[in-house]
């Protein structure tokens, strides 16, 4: 450690050169750590004496000229910095102050360091999937960010779900009577919506870096590209439902008793529903998840066999054909998100989807059939043309992404922020 000392007096004095000569000569032998710099009345301005750890006057200026020397003395010295007025050299604490300054001054030093490589860490460019390895990333931040998040939906259900099942008409455990009713579609809708805020206090949280990382690469929601994609998909995704319809003989069924209050809803906040299971899933889980790995590639690749699987066991059924179609979706959604950088392509296909099949549930009828349970059932057409469907999709909102530069060129290069 150095401590630097400034010797403010007059070059041309001979006491001045005196004194300082003695210092300096003292210190060779018992404090070699000093260091004593001269300086002159006209070079002892404030700025100039805070980068010391101790300032020697070797005679107060008394002059009216030397009005400005005295302030920076002063100045120095409110600032934490030992000053001393010594014609000799300067008394033991003067410079044992001066040595705890220099301390305090290295660790400031050291601190301002760190925080510099944090920021500079904090700027480095990240797949999506890498969003929260930054800096301060340890191995425990993934499990108390899903700690988090899982208290935020226990008071989301709170809030949601038990007031309907405690004081309200609504039969909770009868899924085709809860979604016809109107507060039991609000409350499903809204509880899911909630896994916005539980995963961004979650992330917050658990990794201490932006939560809205999860949007994008780019700290944000990119809300033009979200409105490019679902100018992409709504047309695409209507014909498939068009086929769809045809294929299987659907017919017209009588609408819900309250389906005008269900459509509202529907259109209100279904978008929030959809996006909330997007922001979870293809978000938080995999940027958390994620994190536990070094190479992003296989962090992708764990993150979207775990994001596919919990999906598919979120919706509650084991038929392997509707898992197929939940597991379509996944692994387009993680797909997007790796290559375009953000979940707006993924909550643009999701938000479509619910509210085309919602919709059409609701004005031609047979919306309970519109909910994947653990009654539900599917089949290798309905498989093979939701996978066609979503291939199609995802492949058109990449080839824009590449069109208007969200996405960088290579088919698997992903983007980064």
């Amino acid at each position: 450690m150095t401590v630097r000392i400034a010797a403010v007096g007059n070059p041309g004095n001979p006491a001045h050169q005196e004194a300082l000569g003695r210092a300096r000569s003292l210190s060779q032998g018992t404090a070699p750590d000093l260091e004593w710099w001269p300086l002159t009345l006209a070079e002892a301005d404030e700025q100039r004496l805070l980068a010391f750890d101790g300032v020697w006057f070797m005679a107060w200026p008394e002059s009216a000229d030397a009005e400005p020397v005295r302030r920076a003395g002063w100045a120095v010295q409110h600032q934490g910095i030992p000053v001393v007025v010594s014609p000799t050299e300067p008394p033991g604490w003067f410079v044992g102050q001066g040595r705890a300054r220099a301390a305090y001054r290295i660790r400031g030093e050291a601190e301002r360091q760190r925080i510099a490589a944090l920021e500079e860490g904090e700027r480095e460019p990240r797949t999506y999937v890498h969003q929260m390895r930054g800096p301060r990333y340890r191995w425990w931040r993934p499990l108390l960010a899903l700690a988090v998040a899982m208290v935020v939906m226990l008071v989301a259900v709170v809030v949601t779900i038990v007031p309907l099942g405690l004081f309200g008409d609504v039969d909770v455990e009868n899924l085709d009577a809860f979604v016809l009713d109107p507060l039991g579609m609000l409350s499903n809708n809204l509880l899911l919506a909630s896994l916005i805020p539980a995963t961004l206090i979650g992330l917050w949280v658990g990794f201490r870096r932006s939560p809205w990382r999860v949007f994008s690469v780019e700290g944000r929601m990119r809300w033009g590209w979200l409105g490019w994609c679902l100018l992409v998909v709504t047309p695409l995704w209507l014909v498939y439902l068009a086929v769809t319809w045809f294929v299987f003989e659907q017919g017209v069924l009588d609408r819900p008793e309250h389906w005008v209050a269900l459509l509202v809803i529907t259109l209100l906040t279904t978008p929030l529903q959809a996006a909330g299971e997007e922001v979870a899933f293809r978000g938080g889980l995999v940027q958390g998840v994620g994190a536990w790995f070094r190479s992003p590639m296989l962090g992708l690749i764990v993150t979207m066999v775990l994001s596919t699987a919990l999906f598919a066991a979120a919706h509650g059924s084991a038929d392997p054909w509707i898992i197929i179609e939940l597991g379509s979706f996944a692994v387009a959604g993680c797909w997007l998100a790796w290559r375009t950088g953000g979940l707006e392509a993924a909550i643009a296909l999701h938000v479509v989807n619910n509210l085309l099949i919602m919709g059409s549930g609701l004005l031609l009828g047979g919306l309970e059939e519109s909910f994947v349970d653990g009654a539900s059932a599917g089949s290798p057409v309905s498989a093979g043309m939701n996978v066609v469907a979503t291939a199609t999709v995802t492949a058109a909102m990449l080839w824009l992404a590449r069109r208007r530069g969200i996405a960088p060129a290579g088919w698997r290069t992903p983007a980064l922020g």
